[in-house]
């Protein structure tokens, strides 16, 4: 009993810290309310993020910057040919397969 609170305990400050040291979280609003981004970004640009569903890692993500609004991303590792859209300024993250560009969400975007 004791190391299950311990571990849950843990697990919670953990993702407390990743959250509270993000440069922008994207957190969907409508559809798919559970599912929410963090980038992080330095002085160079944008440095990695990651995907979260119910509030669990389900995913890293290599980002780029593309211009002052937007930022693109794919999941890392042995994935689909696939690019997450995050624009800060239409507050909607968007997904691109084969040229083809869809609305993932719209979302609530805090830096």
């Amino acid at each position: 009993m004791k190391k299950s609170l311990f571990l849950t305990t843990l697990l919670g400050l953990c993702l407390h810290v990743t959250i509270a040291n993000a440069d922008q979280v994207f957190r969907c609003t409508d559809t798919n309310n559970s599912l929410h981004f963090v980038l992080y970004e330095d002085a160079s640009g944008p440095r990695g993020g990651h995907m979260y569903l119910n509030n669990i890692q389900t995913a890293v993500l290599h980002t780029r910057r593309i211009n002052d609004i937007s930022v693109r991303a794919t999941v890392a590792g042995n994935t689909a040919q696939t690019e997450l859209v995050f624009n800060s300024s239409r507050k909607k993250i968007y997904v691109e397969l084969t040229g083809t560009s869809n609305v993932v969400c719209n979302a609530r975007v805090t830096n």
